[in-house]
């Protein structure tokens, strides 16, 4: 209750801020003669910032107990807020005084000196010291005399050579983490600006475990919902685009190495792009890449494309001059494994092959591990369950794959673990049922986006209302 009470803290301390500062305001005003009626409500607004003042330290204490603070940025916030609760209720005891009409103004000058250094020191366990000049350009942090900013990509002249952790890893964390697991602030005592704290982990235990990208806790909180607690960042935050986690998912199952150059560790075809852009400096997204496995096949045989189109199925090829086609099932809803035998002629080129609706089962996909370059599958609305998943093992360039209205189960896409690929999953009205199968896959596949569907569209008031026939006259 008293660590509830304790998170109070961040709405009630505003109210001291900025009804002492209105006091103060008015105080000056009132030396005016076009203002002095503003004088009447300066003891009023006084007690009020004072007692919000009070308040406000009292659960500032409570939420210091949480133990995620620095302790001594927490001391100092801490010692300003009672000298602003202290002093503004000097303030009020000697409203009437001598002292009072003498030095005023350098009581109130006092106040908003200390109101201000409190309230920037509150900021700084919240978001970091550097929060209010860590935007500020480089021309201006240089003429301040501020250390250079977080490094930048563009600033990474020569990245093989670069230590992987220290051009990759730490700006990410320093950008979109320190805020809350930092010098100054602590969620979950864990700490992720040092290679050092990061080992250490927070009060769960490790959270990062080398090559084990699965069992990582950062990574199993970066990858939950959005709208889970326990998603990380918070969903108010500012959140790592697909590229950072990525980047993380890499630097983790290559072994969370904090002394290995770039070059060092091994890269495949999905991660060199992603270096490359920082190579380059570019901050946007991630240069998009194509899912299509970049392979050089012969043209497809016309005779076996013509086969399959006199037994009903879409034959496209991916483009002018690509050899790759897309095969589509869908006008065929009683199509068996002899019509899917006419893929074999075909297989190098098949890369898209669409059953959805077609009345197929476990033993018709044994022709998918023909298909060397199968990319994209739709097998939504068949007869497939666990068993026909396993056809699929061994498939080396599969990213997506749509199960939607299958007898599919949380035990049929262990199948596709070792389908490093695989980035898109879709399992709306399957037998993969609640969060904990949704957690078990995620933790199974953490690179995928596994989708479960079931959205719900507000329904807007134009979707219901009814239109009519204006009335004919009857003239």
């Amino acid at each position: 209750m008293l660590n509830f009470l304790g998170r109070f803290h961040p709405l009630l301390v505003h109210l001291p801020i900025g009804i002492l500062l209105l006091a103060v305001l008015f105080a000056w005003l009132g030396r005016w003669q076009r203002f002095q009626h503003l004088t009447a409500v300066v003891p009023f607004a006084l007690l009020m910032g004072t007692l919000a003042a009070i308040f406000s330290c009292v659960t500032g204490y409570l939420l210091s107990l949480s133990g995620e603070y620095d302790l001594q940025a927490l001391n100092q916030h801490r010692n300003l807020g009672i000298a602003v609760a202290v002093w503004g209720t000097l303030m009020l005891l000697l409203q009437k005084s001598a002292l009072q009409r003498k030095f005023g103004f350098l009581f109130q000058l006092g106040l908003v000196t200390l109101v201000s250094f409190a309230g920037h020191l509150g900021g700084s366990l919240t978001h970091g010291s550097d929060y209010l000049t860590q935007a500020l350009p480089e021309p201006y942090r240089t003429w301040l005399g501020l250390p250079p900013a977080v490094l930048a990509p563009a600033q990474i002249k020569n990245l093989p050579e670069a230590n992987a952790y220290a051009a990759v890893v730490a700006p990410l964390l320093q950008e979109k983490c320190v805020s809350c697991h930092g010098s100054t602030k602590q969620k979950g005592k864990l700490r992720l600006d040092n290679p050092d704290f990061i080992q250490k982990g927070g009060k769960n235990g490790e959270i990062v475990l080398a090559g084990k990208v699965a069992d990582s806790e950062l990574m199993r909180r970066l990858l939950l919902p959005k709208s889970d607690e326990k998603h990380m960042p918070p969903k108010e935050k500012n959140q790592l685009s697909e590229a950072e986690v990525k980047l993380l998912h890499w630097w983790i199952e290559s072994g969370a190495a904090y002394d290995k150059k770039v070059k060092d560790l091994p890269q495949t075809e999905e991660i060199k792009p992603l270096l490359a852009a920082l190579q380059k400096g570019e901050t946007g997204p991630a240069p998009e890449v194509s899912i299509w496995p970049e392979v050089k096949v012969p043209a497809p045989d016309p005779k076996a494309v013509q086969a399959l189109k006199d037994a009903g199925a879409v034959v496209l090829p991916l483009g002018q001059n690509n050899t790759l086609i897309a095969v589509n099932f869908i006008n065929v809803p009683d199509a068996d494994a002899k019509d899917l035998a006419l893929l074999k002629p075909v297989a190098k080129q098949v890369v898209s092959l669409r059953l959805s609706g077609v009345a197929v089962g476990d033993q018709d996909l044994k022709i998918l591990a023909d298909l060397p370059h199968l990319t994209k599958l739709y097998l939504d609305g068949t007869k497939v369950s666990d068993a026909g998943l396993a056809a699929l093992k061994s498939a080396k360039y599969l990213s997506y794959l749509n199960l939607v209205n299958t007898k599919v189960s949380k035990a049929g896409l262990v199948h596709l673990k070792a389908v490093t690929t695989l980035r898109e999953v879709y399992v709306y009205q399957t037998a993969i049922k609640g969060s904990s199968d949704w957690r078990a896959l995620k933790s199974l596949l953490p690179k995928v986006n596994i989708d479960t569907g079931g959205y719900i569209v507000p329904t807007l008031v134009s979707d219901t209302t009814l239109v009519t026939e204006a009335p004919k006259n009857q003239d």
